[in-house]
């Protein structure tokens, strides 16, 4: 749990404190220091060739442009320090409004989103108000904050007023395109814009596209660490919800759907998730009810090699081989090799009842 003591007060939203430009004013005095004598010994020896009044107006503005120098390289260290802490700010302000437990404290950070003009509090802001599970007093502040930030941010203003529409609406494939055309076209990709996307895919049901935002997400979100964990989670989340709609085209006999589900699932997890939910003796399974045996013992050489439910997997390996004999050498026995593709069904039937058990 976040420590409240910790927290700046919100109502200052970003009163900002200069860093310390000591060591940037010693720098320009010694620049100077060395600089200007030089000049000066210069000009007073172009005086002492009859051109004094061409020397003097020559150091003047020497010492002119030594000047404007240095309080621009000034102006601009100020400047540089004030935009980055402007930026830490803004980071903090974000992060703690999606990761606090005090909702009075996320309506305070909301509303202090809004008075910014900064894209990435912008996408939060938007991320609130689509958020289901969020309370109702952050899903208000949230709100009124995008309407305020709207106000104040020009250049997105109608882009604001089209996302209120289509959040209003619950339209989320519609703030999917919006988000693709305005934040997704360019080299300024932002964690915000695809976790956002990906989410709105998941309430979609379409949770390959949502994974693959997601991953896009993960990626972006590791300089920051915005989102913390939780981006991780939604993508166990899809992978789950890939591996139930899988399951599901097996119970529904719909095999060549299930054995694509099982490989596109095999593409997005890790090894251990692999091994988890057994996915290369799922697809072994998938490939013998289409009674593609050669497939199937592929597929089932993977599982035993990676350990893949091994107990279950072994029971299936000699009838596959069976199976292979009869298919490849006694060409003329198909009832023989009618009775063995009975005896695979039914074991696979019971090999996937004892997954479709386990929780992955």
């Amino acid at each position: 749990m976040i420590t409240t003591m910790f927290y700046p007060d919100p109502s200052t939203h970003f009163k900002l404190r200069l860093h310390s430009a000591h060591p940037i004013f010693l720098t320009m005095g010694l620049i100077v220091s060395l600089t200007v004598p030089a000049q000066v010994a210069a000009a007073e020896s172009v005086a002492s060739q009859d051109n004094g009044g061409l020397a003097t107006a020559l150091a003047t503005a020497l010492l002119v442009a030594v000047a404007l120098g240095a309080l621009l390289i000034i102006g601009l260290v100020h400047w540089g320090r004030k935009q980055e802490h402007i930026g830490e700010m803004m980071h903090f302000c974000m992060k703690y409004l999606l990761r606090s437990e005090d909702e009075a404290e996320r309506c305070a950070f909301a509303t202090a989103l809004g008075e910014s003009k900064d894209v990435g509090a912008l996408l939060v802001l938007v991320d609130i108000i689509s958020d289901e599970e969020e309370a109702e007093a952050v899903h208000k502040a949230a709100r009124e904050a995008l309407h305020e930030m709207r106000a104040n941010f020009r250049k997105y203003r109608d882009m604001i007023t089209d996302l209120e529409l289509e959040a209003e609406q619950r339209n989320f494939l519609g703030i999917i395109n919006i988000l693709i055309d305005n934040f997704e076209q360019d080299k300024m990709r932002y964690a915000q814009s695809a976790y956002i996307i990906g989410r709105h895919y998941m309430r979609l049901g379409n949770y390959l596209d949502a994974r693959k935002w997601l991953r896009k997400a993960e990626f972006r979100n590791r300089k920051s660490n915005l989102y913390g964990d939780r981006i991780i989670y939604w993508i166990k989340k899809c992978n789950t919800r890939l591996l139930e709609e899988a399951d599901t085209s097996f119970k529904s006999a719909d095999y060549y759907q299930a054995k694509e589900h099982y490989a596109v699932l095999d593409h997005g997890i890790n090894e251990a998730e692999k091994k988890n939910c057994a996915v290369y003796l799922r697809s072994s399974c998938s490939y013998c009810m289409l009674k593609d045996y050669q497939n199937a013992d592929q597929s089932l050489l993977q599982a035993l090699e990676h350990g893949h439910a091994t107990d279950l997997a072994l029971t299936l390996v000699p009838l596959l081989q069976e199976a292979q004999k009869m298919s490849d050498k006694n060409l003329g026995q198909w009832h023989n090799l009618e009775g063995v593709a009975r005896k695979i069904d039914e074991r696979v039937s019971t090999i996937m009842n004892v997954l479709m058990e386990q929780d992955f």
